[in-house]
């Protein structure tokens, strides 16, 4: 009879996360993934600044097999793709790991300890555009850690060529381009390898002037090109915040990187008792593993003396998006990384029992499984597909919607962008509402009595203020979500 271990290997491990990666992607997809879907189906804005060539990848992907003659749910396809990356940047780690000389049930348990994680497990099984950089700023990664080790300008290369394609998948890898640079810097200190790590990157900015000339059609000016890669910071679509909240989200945000945190737990449990068995098993497990620290507390590793400057900056790089995050309102989109940093870092400088390391692996899945990604997929949240299609059967009807994930949901399947119909009601104050109406006569909006949980956009967004008995108000539809009963109104004057 084979040993239990035995069943515990590479193949079983990767091939059980890409099973709960793919078979279960999000049914309740961020405003951001129904409008990146949309651009890829309608042709539309393939080369978006921020992340310059993450749609033109669908684009491409979905391209052959349009040829052939089947029929591709882009969104669905998106959140596969962002899955088989995820598994491809855990087989990269696992490979750095074993360059670093760790056993191998330390090696699987940190795959799974990153496999699980919430942040990436989220946007591993979602359209979004923070999954695919990752692996090329970690190809960056593992091939400089190969120069250190056998000190061959080719490494030096690759890692610069793929630490330069992260950036043109997101700008924010950046911060890991520039990491890694040093890195080369302090290990060589020859003028010659720099310039073996930098040349890779002049794909950035001629990708970027291809793009503006050839699909932009804009002329090749400074003026031009400053404006179209910093877009977003000219649209003013960074949002930015050193008060309270910021410390509140920066620091609720890190915590959400490994497990989720969120007011719809409690609705789980209040809607099904048998949501409290993985409230319990977590906390057992924890105890658990508290416990097995103590019995086999974390030790310093004697590290490889020439890992100190490879250890510091990726720290340096883990700080450096930290901050940025911080600056962005504690935007948790840009801590996805930071559980490979913790991997990396704390592989070096510590010695951690593979036992202790399961307990976590178990806290993680049993938490983040059963409390986020299985009700991503089996519940529909708002259920605003029903507004979605009251929208296209009345396109000349004007409305006022609650949540921005309904309007792009709505650009997703009639590929009308900005609609000028449809205006989201954070977008105007009361003031501006109120004369909305009395110039159209007649609204529809699903603003009143709108399920709400408390989250980062009801804590950031307008107070609105609306006496509503100065207008005429009709029920037209009722719909129900898992949050509670939605019902659009129409609402016109007195």
């Amino acid at each position: 009879m084979p040993k239990v271990s035995s069943f515990f290997n590479k193949y079983v491990v990767f091939v059980s996360i890409a099973l709960l990666y793919l078979l279960f992607p999000t049914s309740n997809s961020t405003l951001d993934s129904y409008v990146y879907a949309a651009y890829v189906k309608y042709n539309h804005y393939l080369f978006t600044p921020h992340h310059l060539f993450s749609n033109a990848l669908i684009y491409v992907l979905i391209k052959p097999l349009h040829f052939l003659g089947f029929h591709v749910d882009i969104l669905l396809f998106s959140k596969w793709v962002n899955s088989i990356f995820q598994i491809i940047n855990l087989y990269i780690l696992y490979h750095l790991l074993g360059l670093l000389k760790l056993q191998e049930k330390t090696k699987l348990y940190w795959v799974l300890f990153l496999a699980f994680s919430f942040s990436l497990w989220r946007y591993g099984t979602e359209n979004e555009a923070y999954i695919v950089p990752i692996t090329f700023s970690l190809l960056g990664s593992l091939y400089l850690l190969k120069f250190i080790y056998k000190q061959k300008s080719k490494y030096i290369l690759l890692s610069g060529l793929y630490a330069a394609v992260a950036c043109l998948f997101h700008q924010i890898h950046f911060f890991w381009w520039v990491g890694l640079l040093v890195g080369v810097y302090l290990y060589s200190k020859q003028f010659k390898t720099l310039v073996v790590y930098i040349l890779p990157a002049l794909l950035v900015p001629v990708s970027y002037v291809l793009v503006l000339f050839f699909y932009e059609h804009q002329s090749i000016t400074i003026f031009n090109l400053q404006h179209f890669v910093l877009h977003d910071f000219y649209q003013g679509s960074v949002d930015t915040n050193f008060g309270w909240k910021a410390v509140f989200f920066q620091v609720l945000n890190t915590v959400r990187t490994f497990v989720q945190i969120h007011p719809n737990i409690y609705l789980f449990i209040k809607h099904n008792s048998l949501y409290m068995i993985p409230l319990l098993v977590s906390a057992v497990v924890l105890a658990w593993a508290i416990w097995q620290l103590k019995k086999q507390p974390v030790s310093l590793r004697r590290a490889d003396t020439r890992l100190r400057v490879y250890l510091r900056i990726h720290i340096g790089i883990a700080l450096a998006n930290y901050l940025f995050a911080f600056y962005n309102y504690g935007n948790v989109e840009f801590m996805v990384m930071l559980p490979y940093f913790l991997v990396l870092c704390v592989s070096i400088m510590l010695q951690i029992q593979h036992v202790f390391l399961q307990k976590i692996v178990i806290l993680l899945f049993v938490w983040n499984f059963f409390y986020a990604i299985i009700p991503n997929y089996i519940y529909n949240y708002y259920n605003d597909i029903q507004l979605v299609n009251y929208m296209l059967q009345h396109p000349n009807q004007t409305f006022v919607i609650k949540n921005p994930e309904a309007l792009n949901q709505y650009v997703y399947a009639s590929g009308r962008d900005n609609p000028e119909n449809i205006t989201l009601i954070n977008k105007l104050s009361d003031k501006e509402l109120q004369q909305l109406i009395i110039d159209n006569k007649t609204i529809y909006t699903d603003i009143i009595d709108k399920p709400e949980l408390l989250n980062k956009q009801k804590m950031t967004a307008k107070n609105h203020q609306i006496d509503w008995v100065f207008f005429k108000r009709e029920k037209v539809l009722s719909y129900n979500g898992f949050y509670g009963t939605s019902t659009i109104y129409k609402i016109s004057t007195n």
